[in-house]
């Protein structure tokens, strides 16, 4: 028998300090702003507690009930949220426990923290989506995490 890694089995690391999801969500708000989108950024520590919400000035209210369960999906799983949205709409029959499983929302836009290779928390982006466009969520998570790259050991 051999051995083959599991995807996503990151090991959980030091939690996610304010000062590091201050730096994420200006540089996603930064990101969104440059493209003329508004959206709402929720930042969870490793173990799904909320960090940092943070709504742009114009974004939906409605995109604050959702940034928070990606981030901590994207925790709790470590992976991105869009792996579970994938699989439900290929009819993949071994993923219809994320329907029942609230942790596990099927939506883009959440992503895990990796500092040094190990989870510190995770990230959920809303309201860029929901205006029309697939990946926009995804895009400003993406560009928020690009400032946890600075801070990773070479």
């Amino acid at each position: 028998m051999s051995k083959k890694p599991v995807p996503h089995q990151h090991p959980y690391g030091e939690r996610i300090t304010l000062e590091l999801a201050k730096e994420m969500a200006a540089a996603g708000e930064a990101f969104a702003t440059e493209m003329g989108w508004n959206a709402t950024i929720a930042i969870c520590d490793d173990g799904g507690h909320p960090v940092l919400l943070h709504r742009m000035s114009n974004g939906q209210f409605g995109s604050t009930d959702l940034a928070p369960p990606k981030a901590r999906a994207a925790a709790a799983f470590r992976r991105p949220t869009k792996i579970f949205h994938d699989d439900l709409t290929s009819g993949k029959s071994t993923s219809y426990w994320h329907l029942r499983q609230e942790a596990a929302i099927p939506l883009e836009g959440g992503y895990p923290i990796l500092l040094d290779g190990k989870v510190i928390g995770g990230i959920g982006v809303s309201g860029v989506g929901a205006a029309g466009l697939d990946d926009g969520d995804s895009q400003v998570a993406l560009a928020a995490l690009k400032v946890v790259e600075k801070h990773n050991r070479k």
